[in-house]
């Protein structure tokens, strides 16, 4: 089973945040930021590759909470 856009483009969307919190730890402890920048990339990757492969184009802003709602409902049927 492929995974669908939506599973791919969120996943990016909420690994950008803990991208910017790790960076921003590690900078603050005189460290590099290497895990935030590993995950900066990943989302990055996975923001792009929604961009280009999905047919309609990206998704938008306003997208994302009833995405995450979908997601969520989606998840919860396995249960």
């Amino acid at each position: 089973m492929a995974m669908d856009f939506e599973v791919l483009f969120l996943l990016g969307v909420y690994l950008l945040p803990l991208a910017l919190v790790s960076a921003l730890s590690a900078w603050s402890d005189n460290r590099k930021p290497v895990l935030g920048l590993l995950l900066s990339a990943c989302s990055g990757g996975l923001l792009v590759w929604v961009w280009r492969m999905r047919p309609q184009g990206m998704y938008g802003l306003r997208d994302i909470p009833e995405l995450t709602v979908g997601l969520v409902a989606r998840i919860m049927t396995y249960f």
